[in-house]
């Protein structure tokens, strides 16, 4: 028993697949005879090769024209003219001819300099939408062909809008898309230093573009169907209300990943120290959550929001760093200390030519007396930041200092006595 037309209609996909297969299978001379009428009807081969020209004929056609004119005929002027030629490329892209030129050219360099002019540019995008129409012509086709199998759902007449409406719309953004992407090759190539926040701004950009995409996807089926919001809709004040409860922590991670990327506390490969203890390498700044390497190489991934409210500290864009470093000295040699640490400051200045010696403490002074030794503290700062290589490289060089001075005052460095832990 066949269901009513009428509980059809109201279905949205229950019911409609077994018609079409059968129709498309059991297809009579007929039925051949009259799609290929009604194609023939609204196929018009002028059209079909006016698109096919614009879509694959329009851009070499013009290259060749390009490569002649700008080959040979502004190439021969700039030669008789000897003075630099007219360029038809994009700013700041190839370079102009010159008085040197030899009229001709190089066939592959009028290529790339035609790849890289404004004509390929906009041939290019002529291109490109008349390949669209021809998948929008096939669209047409294809629901004439579902008409005359009787497949005449009232749905069916707005496909062809749908389709050319979300095809172009896509295509469209796109082309904003890679027009925004130039434009942050640009604004990185002139400020290097902000590469991590581009690429957090480039991303925000993508998502707020996808977002726009679908409720422009969504209103032309909802407009030209009445489809996809009601099946939204169909949801209910229940599914939204969990939606919107479970969203709530995923907003708020995003806007946290929004306000640490343009608050510019930290970017990726920068060392940092966390509030909460968590110290290490910035992997990879996310919308909801942020990688961190730890120092002993193993990664955490902390959600954003977590991270949103703490103190945080950045060391790779610090760029003083301090040493300090305890010595131990037999209490027989506590005359000799003044002299001796006097030295080590002179060995320290000579060895580390970062040394800050002004405006800044620098000292190696006695600073206690323990049980078993004299301790002394030698307090350093540099001109450095306090990671990479040359940080260890500069401490260690400080040491080394120490060593020397300390054995050309005649001391040796004391040994423990009195264990701070024993254990049984």
């Amino acid at each position: 028993m066949t269901p009513p037309t009428s509980i059809l209609e109201k279905s949205a996909l229950a019911g409609k697949i077994k018609p079409i297969v059968s129709s498309l299978f059991l297809l009579s001379k007929e039925d051949f005879t009259a799609i290929v009428q009604n194609v023939g009807e609204i196929a018009n081969g002028i059209d079909l090769a006016v698109l096919c020209a614009l879509g694959w004929g329009l851009v070499p056609c013009l290259g060749i024209v390009y490569s002649f004119l700008y080959g040979g005929v502004v190439g021969n002027a700039v030669k008789s003219k000897g003075k630099k030629g007219i360029s038809l490329k994009r700013d700041g892209e190839g370079e102009e001819c010159t008085e040197d030129c030899d009229g001709g050219g190089d066939d592959d360099d009028d290529d790339e300099s035609y790849h890289k002019s404004y004509l390929f540019l906009l041939s290019d995008h002529i291109a490109q939408m008349a390949r669209l129409a021809l998948l929008v012509y096939a669209c047409d086709c294809i629901v004439v062909v579902f008409h005359t199998i009787g497949y005449n759902h009232k749905q069916w007449s707005a496909v062809s809008k749908v389709f050319a409406k979300i095809l172009y719309t896509s295509w469209v953004a796109r082309r904003l898309q890679t027009f925004k992407s130039y434009v942050v090759r640009k604004a990185l190539n002139k400020a290097p230093k902000n590469c991590d926040k581009l690429k957090m701004v480039n991303r925000i950009l993508d998502g707020v573009m996808l977002a726009v995409l679908l409720v422009k996807i969504l209103d032309f089926l909802s407009v030209e169907t009445g489809f996809a919001l009601t099946s939204i809709a169909a949801v209910g004040t229940t599914g939204g209300l969990i939606v919107s409860l479970a969203s709530q922590e995923i907003a708020k991670g995003i806007l946290s990943g929004v306000e640490m990327a343009s608050s510019d506390r930290f970017y990726e490969g920068d060392e940092v120290h966390f509030g909460d203890g968590t110290q290490g390498y910035i992997q990879k700044l996310g919308f909801l959550r942020t990688k961190v390497r730890k120092y002993d190489e193993s990664e955490v991934n902390i959600p954003n929001s977590q991270l949103g409210g703490q103190r945080v500290c950045n060391i790779s864009r610090t760029n003083r760093c301090r040493v300090v470093t305890k010595l131990r000295f037999h209490y027989d040699d506590i005359q000799k200390l003044p002299e001796a640490l006097a030295s080590i400051k002179e060995e320290i200045v000579q060895s580390c030519p970062k040394i800050i010696t002004k405006g800044k403490p620098f000292r190696a002074k006695i600073s206690s007396f323990e049980r078993d030794h004299v301790q002394a503290t030698v307090d350093c700062r540099f001109e450095l930041p306090p990671v990479g290589d040359a940080f260890w490289d500069n401490r260690e060089e400080m040491f080394l200092a120490i060593d020397r001075a300390v054995r050309k005052a005649g001391l040796n460095f004391a040994t423990p006595i009195f264990p701070s832990e024993v254990n049984f």
